[in-house]
């Protein structure tokens, strides 16, 4: 499926606002995934795990920490 000369990834990647050098390392890794037959964890197996996180630790905190490094590193001021 195409529009135009756009895969059908390029067009979705276009929509989310993704730049072309975002776009063609999305697609780097999509080929990876596929090179090395990567798939999805599934609900068994995230059963399996059990509870692997931390009791002392919150999940609302990382998720902060995490969007806020993601911020920094937008804006081009992530520093380690």
């Amino acid at each position: 499926m195409t529009k135009g000369n756009l895969t059908a990834n390029a067009v979705e990647d276009a929509e989310e606002g993704l730049s072309p050098e975002q776009s063609r390392a999305r697609a780097r890794l999509r080929k990876l995934i596929d090179e090395r037959g990567i798939k999805p964890i599934t609900v068994e197996q995230m059963r399996a795990m059990g509870d692997v996180w931390p009791e002392d630790e919150s999940v609302d905190e990382f998720l902060a920490w995490r969007e806020e490094r993601r911020r920094a590193s937008r804006q081009g001021r992530l520093t380690g």
